[in-house]
């Protein structure tokens, strides 16, 4: 579209805007006179009607049908594209984040829906539905370490998205091939950073240093949308304060959150049961709505919040659609060697404890060392093994001094360390031993002797299992064998860490469960490695011989594992239970067809009654506890945690896991926690409405999608789809794909099955339109809008509107029924509305048609409404018409051709008056949202700074550091309100801008004739 012409001395200089639906908006500048074949084309030129000038009508409604699914803009807020591009298998109530972000001017959401209910689709969708509309182009994605190949894989294969995972090995290899001066984060449009690298000094370089160096408020956003996983791990955490102080990595991420426009964070645990740390994400995620510390509006929250849990899905027969989970104990009778462990170790703890240096700092250090010894000796002897020795070297030569001076990683470092994979974390743990023990007295002879007793016991285990591991062995072999026979029953077993892995996998190795029989899943595989093992234990039994995997909760972390598998061991138990219930999550997800059985190692109640002993049961019942509870976890977990840390480094006045999850509760309630919401079957029926909806006006049928492959192909001068063979009288609804050649062999992209079982051959699998065949299988691929194959070819035929190089004349002739009065051509075209910065405010495909007089040759036009039922039922139905037809059009073309340029431009006008209007109504809308969010958000701006002024005793008895970060929120709060006026004008101006001096265009696309049985010659 030429948006400017500028004479230039002798030379031309043309300004264009991109109309293409992948493209559009991008500018570009050319001198006229040195383009190559260049030439002015009409402005509404429809295409050429020839005697020989037809095709078939099956390839016309194919090329109308490609152009129909490129015509969705940012304006339209009934039909949804982006779940038809996806080869996620898609729930309904997956779709109402997507929905909301239809009519919402900035999308802020939280997804705060139960683990395992598909928070990663969800985010997908609006992702590719924002890119769809030209409302992203820039998207970031933070996340744990861990996950970060996750994303990736989901993304390109679900969405056909790529993005660009930056590390310190993608920047140093961009550098090497573009120079110094290359920043990831400019080069590549989608990328991928985990929290960790994120708050290192490169990534800060990069972002703040210089490429968001100098933007300011008035700046447009350099990036579109920010996705944020596991969200909560930014919020400030609070398990010792009364008041949550921000962390160094809620102040990065609150500083980078300013330069998106959207923003999407996901936690099935946003609420840690501090308001201000609750309230701090929600600023960082809408700080037009919120501020940290102000309590939200119930309004505000509910219409940026999104949760359900797994107990209120229910199926189209109103039966629930996830099995309850069932929690089980695997009892333990202890040898009398561990039992002396146990009592060793309970005695080395009460000896550090009352010999730790005085001071603060002293006893927050013999804390984390007592809980990190124990928690590697509660893993497995290997892992305290591997242990024993970073602590014992990293004692001082000398006592350390007393100091009140705790260094702030003795508060992060649960928070930090949920955010790691298992590589990080192992280094990560030894680094805060060595911290530690440099805070500590060195041991005395009794302590070094209990110590080395335990280490000795742990060498003696390495080759040998101690009782934990015993009662797995032999539970395996209950489940996995029946006799020297396998079962075709599987078991994950999680773990913390690698050491611990690698000794299980010895030990089953040696007690008869081979190599083939156990997988490993750990964060030092790569990519393909780690998918490979999925998909194997994914697989039908009878297709692999896996019975048992062995994963870390790093690389547990998203993978699906429910199909043929329903139970879970927690071999070790973590310290932070959100870690429990992502584990746990692996199997109870949508898909699994028994009810999920979660295993807890608990001592027998003839174990004795041991402090020791105690403490194992007390994290077993914290895992019980953290299953069964039907409420926000964020809430929870914070109590939980914080008691289960203090009772295992020795506090023995910490309650029992019921109270502790009671007060827990109470404090969700008091605080504010984020309810599920309870209309979820209405949500249902609402968005089963909608994607019809879109399915019927966008012809999203998966004959429709076939047809448009089908015209490609043949088009491409490809060999067609084979129908895969069906009882007789059944339409296929499998197809095999054809070797192909050229650039069509992407189209074939990741068609051969990932996963061959053992004594086969790698095949490619057959395709299928139809998102119910593909439902629940891996032996088929959805051909969605994104797969390469029905992308490639509605592409080849969306070009044949403006190249002659696809062999379309897009003009058709079809036999029609004889109630027709006359001989009917209608003409297509493509209509385009653009707003301000070119923004591509509307497009439609839109039709015009009339009467061919058979005695006079003169056009008479005929309504909207009819035209749509005669093209409709002509071109779903009708049979090309012939020669004498298509002879008789190409007579009378030019007396046609006046009448539908002149249909055109009557209905365009039309379309411009009403849409006038349509977009003045939106403007309104969006600007009245906008002031309504702020005088929400000035109320409760307001009411914080009067109540804090009124009730000063509320401060009362805070450390420093909290008061300090109070102080500063009340200060924070004035800003806010002396901000609140200007800030809202500006969004109200760009609503008004978006939408500013709307410019209509219109490109024609085909010419129709449909012509009654008895004319057709």
């Amino acid at each position: 579209m030429v948006a400017d012409v500028i004479a230039s001395g002798a030379d031309t200089i043309v300004e264009v805007n991109s109309l293409a639906d992948d493209a559009f908006g991008e500018q570009l500048r050319l001198v006229w006179e040195l383009e190559p074949g260049r030439r002015v084309l009409p402005s509404s030129g429809l295409p050429e009607v020839t005697r020989d000038g037809f095709d078939k009508p099956a390839q016309l409604a194919a090329f109308l049908d490609a152009m129909r699914w490129s015509a969705l803009t940012s304006a339209d807020t009934r039909n949804l594209q982006a779940p038809f591009r996806s080869g996620a298998d898609i729930k309904l109530y997956q779709l109402e984040p997507v929905w909301r972000s239809l009519s919402a001017p900035r999308v802020n959401q939280l997804l705060a829906d139960d683990v395992g209910l598909g928070k990663t689709v969800e985010a997908g969708l609006v992702a590719s539905e924002l890119i769809l509309r030209n409302r992203a182009k820039r998207v970031m994605i933070v996340c744990p370490a861990g996950l970060t190949t996750k994303w990736h894989d989901e993304m390109r294969k679900l969405f056909g998205l790529e993005f660009t995972i930056v590390n310190a090995q993608t920047y140093t290899d961009l550098r090497r091939e573009r120079g110094n001066g290359a920043n990831p984060f400019e080069v590549y449009r989608n990328t991928i950073v985990s929290l960790p690298w994120l708050r290192g000094p490169k990534a800060e370089r990069l972002l703040f240093g210089e490429l968001l160096r100098g933007a300011g408020e008035d700046t447009r956003p350099y990036f579109d949308l920010l996705i944020l996983d596991e969200a909560h791990h930014i919020a400030p955490s609070a398990p010792k304060q009364r008041y949550a102080v921000d962390s160094q990595q809620t102040k990065t991420m609150r500083e980078l959150a300013k330069h998106f426009t959207h923003r999407l964070f996901l936690s099935a645990t946003p609420h840690n049961g501090y308001p201000e740390s609750f309230t701090a994400l929600l600023e960082i995620l809408d700080p037009a709505r919120f501020a940290r510390g102000v309590a939200p509006s119930q309004q505000a929250q509910d219409e940026v919040v999104i949760r359900r849990l797994k107990s209120t899905i229910t199926g189209s027969d109103g039966k629930p659609e996830f099995p309850e989970r069932k929690v089980r104990d695997l009892r333990l009778e202890y040898a009398e060697d561990e039992i002396d462990v146990h009592r060793w170790f309970s005695e080395f703890t009460q000896a550090r404890r009352s010999r730790r240096v005085k001071g603060r700092r002293g006893r927050a250090a013999a804390d984390l060392v007592t809980l990190l010894l124990k928690k590697r000796l509660l893993s497995s002897p290997q892992a305290f093994a591997n242990t024993y020795e970073t602590y014992a070297g990293a004692l001082p030569a000398a006592p350390a001094a007393a100091s009140d001076e705790v260094p702030e990683f003795y508060d992060e470092v649960w928070d930090e360390e949920a955010t790691l994979d298992d590589d990080e974390l192992y280094d990560f743990e030894d680094e805060h031993l060595r911290r530690s023990a440099s805070h500590q007295e060195r041991l005395d002879p009794a302590e070094h002797e209990l110590l080395s007793r335990i280490n000795d016991w742990a060498r003696k285990h390495l080759s040998a299992p101690d009782t934990k591991a015993a009662r797995l062995l032999e539970y395996l072999g209950e489940v996995c064998k029946a006799g020297d026979d396998w079962t075709n029953e599987r078991v994950v077993v999680f773990t913390e860490y690698r050491d611990t892995l690698h000794w299980l996998q010895d030990l089953l190795d040696s007690r008869g469960f081979g190599r083939d029989r156990v997988a490993l899943l750990h964060g030092g595989m790569d990519i393909d490695e780690r998918e490979q093992i999925r998909l194997a234990f994914q697989a039908d039994p009878a297709d692999h011989p896996v019975r048992v995997l062995l994963a870390t909760d790093a690389a547990g972390e998203g993978i699906d594992l429910q199909n043929h598998c329903h139970r879970l061991v927690n071999y070790d138990i973590p310290f932070n239970p959100n870690k429990l219930e992502q584990r746990a999550g692996r199997i109870d997800r949508y898909g699994q067809r028994h009810s999920p059985e979660v295993y807890n190692f608990v001592p027998a109640p003839t174990a004795g009654d041991s402090a020791f002993l105690g403490e194992i049961e007390f994290l077993a019942r914290v895992a019980a506890k953290v299953s069964q509870m039907q409420t926000d976890l964020g809430s929870v977990n914070p109590v939980l945690a914080e008691g289960l840390q203090r009772r295992l480094a020795g506090d023995t006045t910490v309650g029992d896991v019921e109270t502790l999850a009671q007060q827990a509760t109470a404090r969700g309630k008091k605080a504010g926690e984020v309810k599920a919401a309870a209309n979820v079957s209405e949500q249902v029926e609402r968005l089963g409405e909608q994607y019809e909806n879109s399915v019927d006006e966008l012809h999203l049928h998966p004959e429709r999608i076939r047809r448009v492959v089908d015209t490609a192909l043949d088009l491409a001068h490809q060999m067609p789809l084979k129908p895969r063979p069906t009882v007789y009288g059944v339409p296929a609804t499998e197809f095999d794909v054809p070797v192909m050649t050229g650039e069509w062999v992407r189209a074939t992209k990741n068609l051969v099955a990932p996963f061959t079982p053992e004594g086969q051959e790698p095949h490619q699998r057959p395709v299928t339109f139809d998102p119910l065949v593909a439902q629940g299988r891996d032996d088929v691929v959805l051909a969605h809008l994104s797969h390469p194959l029905v992308d490639m070819s509605s592409r080849l035929l969306r070009a044949a509107a403006d190249s002659d190089r696809v062999d379309l004349h897009r003009v058709t002739a079809v036999v029609g029924p004889d109630d027709l009065e006359d001989m009917f051509v209608a003409a297509y075209a493509k209509y385009t509305v653009t707003g301000g910065g070119s923004t591509q405010l509307h497009q439609e495909i839109m039709a015009v048609g009339g009467w061919l007089d058979a005695r006079t040759g003169r056009f008479r036009r005929e309504n909207l409404t009819r035209t749509g039922l005669i093209l409709e039922a002509a071109l779903d139905k009708g049979t090309e018409a012939g020669p004498g037809t298509k002879l008789r059009l190409s007579e009378h073309w030019p007396e046609v051709d006046r009448g539908l340029r002149d249909a055109l431009a009557r209905r365009t006008a039309e379309r411009d008056e009403s849409l006038q209007k349509k977009l003045e109504q939106r403007v309104a809308e969006e600007q009245e949202r906008i002031r309504f969010a702020y005088r929400q958000f000035r109320a409760s701006l307001e009411e914080a700074i009067h109540g804090r002024k009124t009730n000063e005793d509320e401060l009362f008895g805070l450390a420093e550091l909290e008061l300090d970060q109070a102080r500063r929120d009340e200060g924070h709060w004035a800003e806010r309100l002396e901000q609140l006026e200007a800030e809202s004008e500006r969004e109200l101006a760009a609503a008004r801008d978006r939408y500013a001096d709307p410019k209509g265009h219109r490109t024609p696309l085909a010419i129709v004739c449909v012509v009654p049985e008895r004319d057709n010659r």
